[in-house]
């Protein structure tokens, strides 16, 4: 299985492409990217979308550990 963190640096590679001044360090600074309805315009969207789905998923099977 992939690490956390290793999809956070994931998702911010895919940011980063997208010519904005944007961190997306945590899960709460994802799910804004992802409500805000102007973002879907961006090709990476999707892609951030299923990274954060799977950094869902580890973090259910990790009850015992902090998300980022």
């Amino acid at each position: 299985m992939t690490d956390k963190q290793e999809i956070l640096d994931r998702i911010n590679e895919l940011a980063a492409n997208m010519d904005l001044d944007l961190t997306l360090s945590n899960t709460s600074s994802i799910e804004e990217f992802l409500h805000n309805v102007e973002n879907q315009q961006y090709g990476e969207y999707d892609k951030i979308e299923s990274l954060y789905n799977e950094l869902m998923e580890l973090s259910y099977y990790d009850d015992d550990e902090e998300l980022y």
